[in-house]
């Protein structure tokens, strides 16, 4: 590996470790405010530092990509796929069913589940996509589905999570529609603007409203606002320019491992071994389904040519 994709890997994974600590500030901030609130807060925030970046890196230019009408399709689409993948996982975190840890890792069930959505697109789907979502798909339920008197039930903020991780995958799709249109900085400025007004708006007719309980969740809205919406974002657009779309795919997976950490050493989380087992195998089936084919049967080959001739 030459050092510009070691760079570039390097800055992904630090986008990952911000957006698995984020889950944490989002629990925080679930004790305090409603999550369309919450929502409001931290897109309100970013959508702020977004403009500073933005500012920055297209300095006298930044205004001409507001102007395409590709720019407007784009940002309302992301931004209502974003609004509502929000809204379902920071009302599942403020459950009392699922934490940091859990959330992190259903919500990177999205991974597996951009290639099953992209069938409905006439995207091509092969065997080991197909395995990763077994093995996914078996871990939610270790990691989800809690033994009862007389029957197996899915927690409420789980189920919510998930529904959420759909909404995530349908938001990948469209980034991946617009992304040779659009300029990315101006796209990730318009779908916060648009998911921040949408919350707002959902928040004044369904939420308290409280000026004590926004000062108690400014700080995790701080955080979320500006390193997990502003910072990540732009270390992952540069970080995505010279570094494999599959590896970036894997390293993106950490976001939940890093989410489960940040949850026991942070808010004393604990995962029973049945949990933590079902998060080895979402982690697995997260891998699997990107891992390239070609690298596991140069793999396989290997180990063949390694055998001893005896």
């Amino acid at each position: 590996m030459n050092r510009d994709k070691l760079n570039s890997n390097l800055l992904l994974l630090t986008t990952s470790i911000i957006w698995g600590a984020g889950f944490v500030a989002q629990e925080m901030g679930s004790d305090h405010l409603g999550p369309n609130a919450f929502n409001g807060v931290r897109y309100s925030i970013g959508a702020v530092c977004l403009a500073v970046i933005l500012l920055a890196w297209d300095r006298g230019k930044s205004m001409n990509g507001f102007r395409s009408r590709d720019w407007v399709k784009a940002s309302l689409s992301a931004g209502l796929f974003l609004f509502l993948g929000s809204l379902l996982q920071q009302a599942g975190i403020g459950d009392e069913s699922t934490g940091p840890g859990k959330a992190g890792f259903i919500t990177g069930l999205y991974v597996v589940l951009v290639p099953l959505m992209g069938l409905g697109l006439g995207h091509r789907t092969n065997l080991q996509t197909w395995a990763g979502v077994v093995l996914a798909t078996v871990g939610l339920w270790l990691l989800s589905f809690n033994p009862g008197n007389e029957q197996w039930a899915i927690g409420h903020g789980d189920l919510l999570v998930f529904f959420g991780a759909f909404c995530w995958a349908a938001h990948v799709l469209v980034i991946d529609r617009f992304t040779n249109r659009v300029s990315s900085l101006h796209l990730a400025f318009g779908q916060v603007v648009v998911c921040a007004v949408a919350s707002w708006v959902v928040a004044a007719f369904a939420e308290p409203m409280e000026w004590v309980n926004f000062r108690a969740a400014f700080l995790p809205a701080l955080y979320l606002g500006s390193m997990s919406i502003a910072v990540a974002f732009t270390l992952q657009i540069i970080g995505q320019r010279k570094a494999h779309p599959t590896h970036a795919s894997i390293i993106f997976a950490m976001e939940a491992v890093v989410g489960v950490f940040a949850g026991w050493l942070i808010l004393s989380e604990k995962l029973t071994e049945r949990e933590l087992g079902g998060c080895l195998l979402m982690f697995c089936g997260m891998v699997l389904s990107q891992l390239p084919i070609r690298f596991i049967r140069l793999g396989l080959t290997r180990r063949a040519n390694d055998k001893p001739p005896f």
